[in-house]
């Protein structure tokens, strides 16, 4: 039964949307009225340098603002749901829905979500009120994102579920795939290398007696860094993947599931959660890198001294984070099979040497 009931998600994505619209609105509505809880820093702090876009929104504006727009997200979600003709062009109903996607994507979140999930791998842990609010937000984006394609895939006259029109080829961001996997694969490189160098105590982007302060102040900063940084390249190597037929077909020395087809969802959940993190991340990164180069903002912390080696390799996150989602999106396109709803499609690869026979794998 749910299954079945994942399959037909273009049946009710929309009004997932809708419900979380209600929700998040009736939350700062609630803060609105003075209640605690409200999720955004206040007060701007030098230890806070990196938060997030909206971080400083007072409770009031804050307020305002969420619920006006989860308001329009439900009217325009149900005129998206009801109607196909209509007396505007729907072009504003996917312009919005899109921007408000990327708003709670690009503004809600801070460099807290990426962090926690690298001190994971060291067995540190953290959680409060604020990431959750963030992980809301990213909830809500994603069904934003989700129920917006099944509008246009049903407006366009094209298969809700699969979105592929009669009589087409494949997909543009299916061909560009591999392209995209190559750029999701290097650019976590640079910040790797920075850290690689900082663990062998050479002060790449940074100055020297930074490094041994910092090192002095924190006896498991190499560590960290030898972690920090071999995520980066594993990360690499997963993401290649994407278009490797081991990322498709288990390795014969596997044991147990040598040889077994990967579930497509192994890969694709995983990617999605880490690319909507690190584009997170690296926007707030790269804002906050240009301002202070370009003297747009001004802070007393250290870390503006040292930009170049402990921010820079950050700006390479946004794209980072972007290509990892396209050709994570490739991926699933090329391996989701024949639609079960509309018989469109292409038989999903069962054997290694079935893909041995395609000539569309980068060989790394």
């Amino acid at each position: 039964m749910s299954k079945k009931l994942f399959k037909r998600w273009p049946n009710w994505i929309g009004y997932i949307a809708i419900i979380w619209s209600v929700l998040y609105g009736g939350m700062h509505l609630y803060w609105l009225l003075g209640r605690k809880g409200y999720p955004f820093q206040t007060e701007r702090t030098d230890d806070h340098l990196f938060g997030a876009m909206i971080s400083y929104l007072s409770a009031t504006t804050g307020g305002i603002l969420f619920a006006i727009l989860c308001l329009l997200g439900v009217c325009f979600g149900f005129i998206m749901q009801k109607y196909r003709k209509l007396p505007f062009p729907r072009w504003i109903l996917i312009g919005y829905s899109w921007g408000f996607a990327f708003s709670l994507i690009l503004f809600v979140p801070d460099i807290s979500l990426i962090a926690a999930m690298a001190y994971a791998f060291l067995f540190k842990f953290a959680l409060n009120w604020q990431m959750v609010n963030q992980v809301i937000c990213l909830i809500g984006a994603l069904l934003w994102m989700l129920s917006t394609v099944a509008y246009q895939r049903k407006t366009r006259n094209a298969c809700e579920y699969c979105g592929i029109k009669e009589n087409k080829g494949t997909f543009l961001l299916e061909r560009m795939g591999k392209l995209f996997t190559i750029l999701a694969a290097l650019a976590p490189i640079p910040y790797a290398i920075t850290r690689f160098a900082w663990a062998l105590n050479i002060p790449l982007g940074i100055d020297s007696q930074f490094l041994a302060d910092f090192s002095t102040l924190n006896p498991a900063a190499r560590v960290t860094e030898w972690v920090f940084g071999f995520l980066c390249v594993g990360g690499s190597i997963l993401t290649l993947g994407l278009i490797q037929k081991w990322g498709e077909i288990f390795p014969r020395w596997f044991p147990v599931i040598g040889g077994k087809r990967v579930p497509i969802t192994l890969a694709v959940i995983p990617a999605s959660i880490v690319a909507l993190a690190v584009t997170a991340a690296g926007f707030v990164f790269t804002f906050q890198f240009l301002s202070l180069t370009l003297h747009f903002t001004t802070t007393e912390s250290i870390i503006f001294e040292q930009l170049w080696g402990s921010v820079g390799p950050m700006v390479f996150w946004v794209p980072w984070g972007v290509f990892l989602g396209l050709s994570t999106i490739a991926y699933y396109y090329r391996r989701r099979g024949i639609c079960s709803h509309c018989g469109r499609g292409e038989k999903p690869i069962t054997s290694i040497s079935s893909i041995k026979r395609r000539n569309e794998y980068v060989q790394v």
